[in-house]
């Protein structure tokens, strides 16, 4: 018993120690701004295929994020493994970002699957860099507490993003038809991210790993 209370005693300490680290959960919660463009594909983009384009299988426009990722996420490591782990993660938020750009200006079947390709090889830059920025950060010890804290994003991300799509579909498809201005707000959303990750980055120290 008294060995399972010490380990229950120091797993607890473990996390206090992630929670009060600033610089790790402020990087967590920026990364989240990326996750809130992605869950647009799911939130926002369906109701913008059925009801603009008029195109009742949105779901086949959804996995083209999967397809190309399965396609380019080596090729894409392979070609970035060079920058360090911020720099790539900015330069993925980055094109993620500019990816809603073709839906805004190109409102057709082609521009959709365009802009989620375009998506998709952002997000196969940045997305596995987290995991080595994550481990920069982490004490020695502290490694699997640290990883595991790194799917936070995709869980603040969805929060943030339901709400946001729900008052963007409303607003812009349903309200007045002006579905350009969803994908230009969820651009700015990312560039915005984008800016305040590089600020974090040089405010906030380089880490001595990973980057």
């Amino acid at each position: 018993v008294k060995p399972e209370a010490r380990s229950f005693a120091k797993v607890l300490a473990d996390l206090g120690k992630v929670l009060t680290n600033f610089r790790f959960i402020s990087f967590l919660m920026l990364f989240s701004g990326f996750y809130v463009m992605f869950w647009q594909i799911f939130y926002s983009f369906p109701f913008y295929v059925d009801e603009i384009l008029k195109y009742k299988h949105f779901e086949i426009l959804e996995s083209v994020d999967a397809w190309t990722l399965m396609i380019f996420s080596v090729l894409m490591t392979a070609a970035t493994k060079k920058l360090g782990a911020m720099p790539c993660m900015m330069l993925g938020f980055t094109i993620a970002s500019l990816s809603w750009l073709v839906l805004a200006a190109w409102p057709t079947i082609a521009g959709s699957i365009a802009a989620i390709a375009l998506f998709a090889v952002g997000e196969s830059i940045a997305a596995p860099r987290l995991y080595d920025y994550v481990g920069s950060l982490a004490p020695k010890d502290q490694v699997a507490t640290y990883m595991g804290f790194s799917f936070l994003p995709v869980a603040v991300g969805s929060f943030i993003a339901g709400p946001l799509g729900g008052k963007l579909v409303t607003l812009y498809l349903r309200e007045t038809v002006n579905p350009s201005m969803i994908w230009l707000i969820i651009t700015a959303i990312g560039l915005v991210t984008t800016a305040l990750m590089y600020i974090h980055y040089k405010v906030l120290g380089e880490s001595k790993k990973g980057d």
